[in-house]
């Protein structure tokens, strides 16, 4: 068993954590994940709490705040963030402030959070819809050479890849933390004929690398880093509970369940 306290992210090392937000071990906690909220959050919370997003903004925030905390030796209710000039929100009461770098993003059902060293990083999550109609967003969105080999794909093939590429695109455009001064359609990324990340066309191109972390059929999620990744780790977090480290092939598939319900890591 290893405490996250007990390390901190290597230089290309990248931290994915996730929580299923309709896993029912949630119920009981809550009240203790809107104690931890700031002013801020609590203001964002209560104007949610009463529709479909409020469950999932408050444990995407009870997630984000406990994992922090394992890394920046300051409780999840005293971490404190401020934002860059587009919004991007960076840790501002950590005594590895300079070297901790996080992204969040939650969708319908899901919250994933990640944290490296060192290097800027983004992450997107998108909950996939059936409908092929969500292939129309591409033609706005995507460049010339992302829409060639999207249509190139067979029809089957189509509505995984669009996925691929949107998360891969949104994952990048939150790791610069300039907003949409970033024209998506001035960047393209390249997939291989396996669907993985093989290059990147755009500012900077040798900087950057990806992963697509999540393409199941209920979610697709990718991680953009201003960095080399070298290796990537994955955890089931109920915060305040259970943590579990999976392999990436099990990793997103289930609700993992440890026998002492206590807050471990077990290795996948």
């Amino acid at each position: 068993m290893i405490s996250a306290r007990e390390k901190s992210p290597l230089t290309g090392h990248v931290d994915v954590w996730y929580c299923f937000t309709d896993d029912h071990r949630l119920d009981n906690r809550l009240d203790q994940y809107e104690a931890m909220l700031s002013p801020a959050e609590s203001l964002q919370y209560q104007q949610l709490m009463h529709g479909s997003n409020g469950r999932d903004y408050l444990i995407s925030r009870a997630l984000l705040r406990t994992v922090l905390a394992d890394y920046s030796n300051v409780s999840p209710e005293k971490i404190s963030f401020c934002v860059n000039a587009y919004g991007k929100p960076e840790l501002s009461n950590s005594d590895r402030q300079e070297t901790i770098q996080f992204n969040t993003a939650h969708t319908s059902g899901l919250t994933v959070c990640v944290v490296t060293r060192g290097n800027d990083i983004g992450v997107d999550v998108e909950s996939r819809a059936e409908s092929r109609s969500v292939l129309n967003m591409a033609d706005d969105y995507f460049s010339t050479l992302e829409l060639q080999a999207l249509n190139g794909r067979a029809d089957d093939q189509q509505l995984d890849y669009f996925y691929r590429y949107w998360t891969l695109k949104e994952a990048y455009i939150k790791a610069r933390g300039e907003g949409l001064t970033i024209p998506l359609q001035d960047f393209s990324v390249v997939l291989d004929e396996q669907g993985a990340f093989s290059s990147f066309v755009g500012p900077e191109a040798d900087r950057w690398d990806f992963s697509i972390v999540c393409k199941n059929i209920n979610y697709t999620a990718a991680i953009a880093m201003g960095g080399k990744i070298n290796s990537i780790a994955y955890s089931h977090s109920i915060p305040l509970g259970v943590q579990v480290q999976l392999s990436a092939d099990k990793a997103f598939n289930h609700f993992p369940v440890s026998a002492s319900g206590s807050r471990n890591r077990m290795n996948g």
